[in-house]
């Protein structure tokens, strides 16, 4: 009877082709997928087309229309999609719908999202929530400016102190 292989030993298959299916989890080298609902993808390079994932771990990603729930990546192109969640160590590419976006060189078109966050960010049509970055070039919408913070702060401070006050006149302490 022969001995089983251990994890280490057995290695991941150098490329994956799915197409019209769904599956669980993928390891490789590179992955290309089409019409494909994947849970738990990790590759060095993977292509999404018209594919849904929902956890993607990898160097370099090329997805185009497609929906993605997390990615960790080195570098990620991603064109017309809608994204939880991304981060990219290097450049990121995105145009789409995103939740938070965190990447070193961040280049959007198009992108409506709750945050993005990046050493520079590049791009144009950018609506935000929140946006934090050293150097900024293109044209921004955010629902919070400095000026709606700010205010924001120093009424919802006012609030609260006059809560306290009349709580405190209320259900002060009787000496």
């Amino acid at each position: 009877m022969a001995a089983p292989e251990s994890d280490k030993e057995m290695e991941a298959p150098q490329v994956v082709n799915l197409s019209q299916t769904t599956v669980e989890n993928v390891q490789a080298e590179l992955v290309r997928a089409s019409l494909t609902g994947i849970e738990h993808l990790t590759a060095e390079e993977i292509e999404l087309q018209e594919s849904a994932a929902v956890v993607v771990n990898t160097g370099k990603l090329a997805t185009r229309d497609s929906l993605v729930g997390f990615v960790n990546s080195g570098s990620a192109s991603i064109e017309d999609c809608i994204v939880i969640a991304a981060r990219a160590e290097n450049n990121l590419s995105l145009s789409g719908i995103a939740g938070l976006v965190v990447g070193g060189t961040v280049q959007v078109d198009n992108l409506d999202a709750l945050a993005v966050v990046g050493r520079e960010i590049h791009g144009t049509n950018i609506r935000t929530g929140l946006l934090i970055s050293r150097e900024v070039h293109g044209n921004v919408e955010t629902l919070i400016d400095s000026r709606t913070a700010l205010l924001t702060g120093l009424v919802g401070g006012m609030a609260a102190g006059l809560i306290m006050l009349v709580g405190r006149l209320l259900f002060g302490r009787k000496k």
